[in-house]
């Protein structure tokens, strides 16, 4: 049995019911939506007194349920896809990841608005020395690794820390993430995981900045809400457009060859591209963010990129090197 004043940051899978929750307001306002594309044939008689009445097109309603099935599509990639790969790169460091030093670096904003939008506060900076990852057994990497880097991370444990064990991949000098925060992100998508111990002290000296993280079963929850969604989605399209061939000799405003039109080309194309395409792009930044990010400290302390900071290297070895040239080859000349 786990010890009591071990932290079990894992959260039981309660955030299910909040997102349900939040999709009864939207999924009453399709309902209702769908109600009028049942009734709409009742009224397409220019004899019924409702049909001069203003009205919701069903084409609108169509591309309201299309647009929706983008969206959901789109999350349930993530979750099934996305989510998964991202898991993986995370376990990466548990069972590859070499340990070396480092601080980290957390600035409890008081900006309320920005962190609600932009979540800044989940995120703050790990700094550690390339050269103790150069100089460990396991790295491989061929390159030059000199000076100390400072990197953006998520950080599940709100305040700052110095010397704190960093996780780095060896072939990748530009991964380091803080091992407390990743066995809470393990924690995630765990049943149970405790934390290391010794972390207890710091627990408990920064109890209120502890952030407790989600369990496995939530996800599997907004897995199963989405692909209900999708289907509701589907079926109201399809309904929709087979309503829209009822009415459209009335309706001038209304056409059943371009709802099925739109219908087939956002099922079969834009789903695809957008579902797919856009969390593969997604991946790709996320996976380059975590694994080849960062900033080279510059003689002066302050932090560039990697890139621009070896361009300065060389450029300033470059001068360097000119100026010595000059330097010598003035000397030269004066003592001709």
């Amino acid at each position: 049995m786990a010890d009591d004043s071990i932290p079990t940051l894992a959260l039981p899978g309660g955030s299910i019911l909040q997102f349900f929750v939040m999709t009864i307001p939207l999924f009453g306002v399709y309902c209702y939506f769908l109600y009028l594309a049942i009734n709409r044939p009742n009224i397409a008689d220019p004899d019924n007194e409702a049909f001069y009445e203003p009205r919701i097109r069903l084409t609108d309603i169509l591309y309201v349920y299309l647009t929706t099935w983008v969206l959901y599509a789109v999350l349930v990639i993530y979750m099934l896809w996305f989510v998964n790969k991202r898991r993986r790169l995370s376990k990466r460091y548990e069972k590859e990841g070499i340990v070396i030093l480092g601080d980290v670096q957390y600035e409890d904003e008081d900006r309320w608005l920005v962190n609600c939008l932009f979540r800044n506060h989940d995120y703050g900076y790990v700094i550690y020395d390339l050269e103790k990852v150069a100089s460990h057994p396991a790295c491989d990497y061929k390159g030059p690794l000199e000076g100390k880097i400072r990197k953006k991370v998520r950080v599940y444990h709100r305040f700052p820390r110095e010397q704190v064990s960093i996780l780095v991949i060896p072939q990748y000098p530009y991964s380091g993430q803080p091992k407390t925060d990743l066995e809470a992100d393990w924690a995630s998508f765990s049943e149970t995981y405790l934390v290391s111990e010794g972390y207890n002290e710091a627990a408990d000296n920064n109890r209120g900045s502890i952030q407790k993280v989600m369990s496995r079963d939530r996800s599997l929850g907004i897995i199963l809400i989405s692909l209900g969604w999708l289907a509701f989605l589907l079926f109201a399209s399809v309904f929709v457009c087979l309503q829209i061939d009822e009415i459209s000799d009335v309706y001038q405003d209304e056409s059943s060859y371009w709802a099925w039109t739109i219908f087939i080309i956002v099922m079969a194309g834009v789903t695809p591209v957008v579902a797919i395409g856009g969390n593969l792009i997604r991946w790709k930044i996320y996976e380059r963010w975590i694994l080849r990010s960062g900033k080279n400290a510059r003689p002066d302390g302050s932090f560039g990129s990697p890139r621009k900071s070896r361009r300065k290297n060389r450029s300033e070895r470059g001068a360097s090197h000119t100026k010595a040239s000059e330097e010598e080859d003035g000397a030269y000349v004066q003592m001709t």
